[in-house]
């Protein structure tokens, strides 16, 4: 088998799903290609489009725990499925060692690799700038901007017939295929069980990768009798045989009719279930991306280290609530010292609001109270001006520092790595960009910070053309001293904490390539003072 171009991705499943508009986008613009996932998903075959045959890899090949101990196993395995399959590029968009290893071992040259690889020596590479920002992003996630999905189309965005910074199509509904006859007589078939007089089912997902990103049962149980006694509309419990405990609960607890179909279901009988429900209301979960695959209406509640601005749903329209504590998101690798008291900040009651208003004013602002505003930060989906997803603010937060500052750094990023990317020699003109949005009205003390380090981040990048220019083809900015203290500058402001990472990857991704490090860094000098001058 000959492709144009083969997607790994090796992530968990909802964000396997978010691999859809690359490949779709791909399609449009001509190019052959396949998915590469865990063997886990292969019952995923058939869902995701332009992805057949999909491939996989044994998992056990791939822990990141396993990496030393199965190398040479992971490469013969490679070996073999290049015998078959030869793709000009790799398009990678996992950075685990293995993944890295995987991508480059089925690759005709570590140049063919986009996003995550190696280098000649082995040491880990990053092909694009957009893949260098994803990284940045999941690690630093209080500065992460961009919904993964569009962060993996920018990946693969230098296959779009130089298309690079324009996708070929928008976020919407009907990007996952059809689920065939049997899925829909399995759901229909399970749902038989609900009372005869009824006025629809809404879906409930009760489970999460974490505990703590679990809004709790006895919240679902209140919202399912709310739903069910002023609208007559049954709840529909989902999720995997694991979560079985989560759906006890739930029996214990409520006195309202339920469907249960917990455990019931593979990944087409649960798409074919979630397209008889009016909403879902649902955890960030693998099945609100498969939900927001299938266009349903939809709740999201983010917990934890969960945020809706880079792993919301991939749905305009959507709506996504946060608790309105100053801790939230919290760091990946840190332990709750406040007993995971985000998990219960969201009360039933306000989200039982939001859902009857949807349901029967089709606007979820019709829910809003300020008892709602008190308890959640509240988001809607959209799509922007530039074909990417984003959230906007409809609770009475739209002019606090953090939505303020998630906003304009979508339109400062975006124009800073499609710029890098193309090679242009000055910044995109913020051109039809609101006063809002590029000049925010900040509080003065997040305003004082945060200019401040940017200035101090533009001194030092003209400080660095100054005294370098012209650079030596051989030249290394990882190790030049001038290159660590302003990676030292940007890790001492939190709001700048992508912006060090993405500045370690542009140092690594320009070793040897002096006059072209140069060039970026005049353009970046550019782009950030322009955003410092913002401040003023």
């Amino acid at each position: 088998m000959r492709l144009d171009a083969l997607v790994i991705n090796l992530n968990r499943f909802g964000d396997l799903l978010l691999s859809q508009p690359l490949l779709h986008d791909l399609h449009k613009a001509g190019r052959s290609t396949t998915l590469l996932c865990l063997e886990k998903y292969a019952d995923t075959e058939g869902l995701l489009q332009f992805a057949s045959p999909l491939l996989t890899v044994p998992d056990h090949l791939v822990s990141p725990e396993q990496a030393d101990a199965t190398r040479h196993e992971l490469q013969a395995w490679a070996e073999n499925l290049r015998a078959t399959v030869q793709a000009d590029h790799i398009i990678n968009l996992t950075p685990s060692m293995p993944a890295r290893l995987l991508a480059t071992a089925l690759a005709p040259a570590p140049e063919a690799v986009l996003g995550f690889g190696l280098d000649h020596k082995g040491r880990p590479r990053v092909d694009g700038l957009w893949p260098a920002f994803l990284h940045a992003a999941e690690l630093r996630q209080s500065n992460a901007p961009f919904n993964l999905a569009d962060m993996f189309r920018m990946t693969g965005a230098p296959l779009l017939g130089g298309l690079s910074g324009r996708l070929l199509s928008q976020p919407g509904s009907g990007l996952l295929s059809e689920l065939g006859t049997e899925a829909r007589e399995t759901a229909r078939r399970l749902l038989a069980h609900a009372p005869v007089i009824r006025h629809g089912f809404i879906g409930m997902q009760l489970g999460a990768s974490e505990k703590r990103r679990q809004w709790p049962v006895s919240h679902f149980v209140e919202l399912g009798k709310r739903i069910w006694q002023e609208e007559g509309i049954c709840p529909v419990l989902l999720g995997e045989a694991s979560e079985r405990p989560l759906a006890d609960e739930y029996a214990r607890l409520t006195s309202t009719p339920f469907v249960d179909v917990v455990g019931q279901t593979n990944i087409f009988e649960l798409g074919a279930v979630l397209r008889e429900m009016a909403m879902l209301v649902t955890n960030n979960t693998g099945t609100m991306h498969l939900a927001a695959g299938l266009g349903l209406p939809l709740l999201s509640i983010f917990l934890a280290t969960a945020q809706p601005c880079d792993t919301g749903p991939y749905l305009p329209g959507s709506c996504c609530l946060e608790p309105t504590l100053p801790c939230h998101p919290c760091p990946h690798d840190h332990d709750c010292v406040l007993g995971e008291k985000c998990r219960h900040h969201i009360s039933a009651s306000i989200v039982a609001d939001l859902v009857l208003a949807k349901l029967t004013s089709g606007q979820w602002s019709e829910g809003i109270t300020t008892s709602a505003c008190r308890e959640a930060r509240i988001w809607q989906t959209a799509t922007d001006s530039r074909g990417f997803i984003t959230t906007t603010c409809l609770s009475d937060h739209k002019a606090d520092d953090r939505t303020l500052w998630l906003c304009q750094q979508r339109v400062y990023w975006r124009r800073i790595l499609d710029d890098l990317t193309s090679g242009a020699t000055e910044p995109t003109p913020l051109t039809n960009v609101p006063l809002s949005m590029a000049c925010p009205n900040y509080s003065s003390q997040f305003a004082a910070r945060v200019g401040k380090a940017l200035s101090h981040c533009a001194h030092l990048l003209q400080t660095l053309l100054q005294e370098c220019a012209p650079l030596p083809e051989s030249f290394d900015p990882t190790g030049h001293p001038l290159c660590m203290t302003i990676l030292q500058h940007m890790q001492s402001c939190p709001e700048l904490a992508s912006m060090a990472f993405f500045w370690h990857q542009l140092c690594q991704h320009y070793q040897g390539r002096g006059p072209r490090f140069l060039q970026a860094v005049r353009l970046l000098h550019a782009h950030i003072l322009r955003w410092a001058k913002s401040f003023d």
